[in-house]
């Protein structure tokens, strides 16, 4: 009695931590969002909603942007769309730009959260208090270690990744709830119908994420179908959707031009697989070397050691997809490179492999545990458990990323001082005076880097009036030419 009465308290104190940290991490940076001011390719986007009004006209104006970005920028179908026709420049202005990333940061997260949610739930005998731990563990990297300002604080890199990958998370979410309602008779098919949308859209995006999106879709079909010993139609018709979707991505015509822009038109399979490979090795140390993520594999290893007795895995699929998952970040980093021919990895690419990188490592620690507990089974459990907490304190104290480096530290602090809503205010500002300003010849001060705002991306613009950045922003407001005439 006494020992049930202490568990209970212990999961209670979990929730009560749990709780609050999840909430302080997201609201940081939903909080953040509502600052993101237009920035570079915003600009773009908008330029092609310039004059059109309806409902209707908009849609047709999108789909027309899409198409001629999809020739002769990059294929990524859906981005452009929603790049264009919901774009807050020309159709609501910074409230609208507000409400936008505030939604998309949102999106983000309720994904995560969802998928998170529903593997732990349907996988595993679990109580809540366990899930919203390992919720933690699963927001953490994505919110303490990077800003990753080209997905929440970028209009343009919320079309490009945010939103698809929120779409794409919930798309998997769906469909593993799919494949396990038939196992018990639920035989709806509304999740599948919608998983397949939402992957529909999730692939006509980045590479990063289509390749990252197809990849994850295949590690569960193979899960369910070395579980079912058989491949199922159902299945098969969405991943079917889905890779004709990504193929339709890959083959743009776009992409050839990125590729003439980068490398002089060279497409090196072998030389793709050299950056991917230096990439993936390079996100691997600077998640255990440069930041803490060691704490956070620990600590899954002791939830896999409490709950091994409870996982309700197929086993031999488990391991398969768990040694399948450690090539996702490498498929990842593949794509964009031999998508757009780029050496180096955007910021919002970043992410994606970051995220890709901590699902392999979090479903190894998870398995690690799950071997310890069914080969211990219980004996010596607090000895155990007391080496596990020990090692996890020593790795927080020994890593040189403290907690005042957490990017939402840095953030709250940039929130608490005003510079954020400082740089709003300003650039608010400056873009309306442009109102008064129509046809002619504007000369500006404001940086000529957009990241003159550490972690966060300010308004900017080059010396150059017939940059493609500057032609744009001219374009939008109706301006005759705009130059920087700061010298940094």
């Amino acid at each position: 009695m006494k020992h049930e009465r202490t568990q209970r308290v212990l999961n209670w104190g979990m929730v009560i931590v749990s709780v609050p940290v999840i909430a302080f991490l997201i609201e940081t940076i939903v909080r953040t969002a509502m600052f993101v001011v237009p920035v570079s390719d915003d600009y773009w986007y908008a330029g092609s909603g310039i004059g059109v009004d309806g409902f209707f006209d908009r849609i047709v104006s999108a789909c027309k942007f899409a198409h001629e970005a999809y020739r002769h920028e990059q294929g990524a179908y859906f981005t452009s769309f929603i790049g264009s026709f919901f774009n807050p420049i020309i159709y609501g202005g910074f409230s609208a730009m507000k409400v936008t990333m505030v939604i998309n940061a949102v999106l983000v997260f309720a994904a995560v959260i969802f998928l998170t949610g529903v593997i732990m739930k349907k996988t595993a005998d679990v109580g809540v208090h366990v899930v919203l731990f390992v919720i933690v563990i699963a927001v953490f990297p994505l919110t303490a270690y990077d800003s990753f300002r080209e997905v929440f604080y970028w209009f343009s890199g919320a079309c490009t990744y945010g939103v698809p990958i929120s779409f794409g998370l919930t798309s998997i979410g769906l469909f593993i709830i799919y494949n396990l309602n038939k196992e018990v008779a639920l035989t709806g098919r509304e999740p599948l119908v919608l998983a397949a949308i939402l992957g529909a859209a999730t692939v006509g995006a980045s590479l990063a994420i289509t390749g990252i999106f197809v990849y994850f879709l295949l590690c569960t079909i193979i899960y369910f179908a070395i579980k079912r010993r058989r491949l199922e139609k159902d299945n098969m018709i969405v991943f079917i959707t889905c890779l004709a979707g990504a193929v339709i991505n890959m083959i743009a015509p776009g992409n050839l031009t990125g590729h003439g822009i980068e490398n002089s038109g060279a497409v090196d399979v072998k030389a793709g697989i050299g950056y991917a490979a230096e990439h993936y090795k390079y996100v691997v140390r600077w998640l255990f070397f440069n930041r803490n993520y060691l704490v956070l594999v620990i600590s899954l290893m002791v939830v896999g050691y409490l709950i091994y007795d409870r996982i309700k895995l197929c086993k031999t699929a488990w391991i398969v997809v768990g040694a399948m998952l450690f090539a996702s970040p490498m498929v990842t980093a593949f794509a964009q490179v031999m998508g757009y021919g780029m050496e180096q990895i955007p910021n919002g690419c970043f992410f994606i492999t970051v995220m890709a990188t901590t699902a392999a490592f979090d479903n190894l620690a998870l398995f690690i545990g799950w071997l310890m507990g069914r080969a211990l089974k219980g004996h010596k459990k607090m000895s155990v458990l007391a080496v596990l907490y020990a090692i996890i304190f020593v790795c927080f104290i020994a890593t040189p990323f403290s907690p005042g480096k957490y990017s939402v530290v840095m953030l709250n602090k940039k929130l608490y001082s005003g510079e954020l809503q400082k740089n709003y205010v300003e650039t608010k500002k400056l873009t309306d005076s442009f109102a008064n300003m129509k046809d002619k010849d504007v000369k500006v001060d404001v940086p000529t880097n957009p990241e003159t705002i550490g972690d966060f991306y300010s308004f900017f613009l080059l010396d150059d009036p017939d940059s493609r950045i500057n032609s744009d922003v001219a374009k939008v407001y109706g301006l005759s030419s705009i130059s920087n005439i700061r010298e940094e």
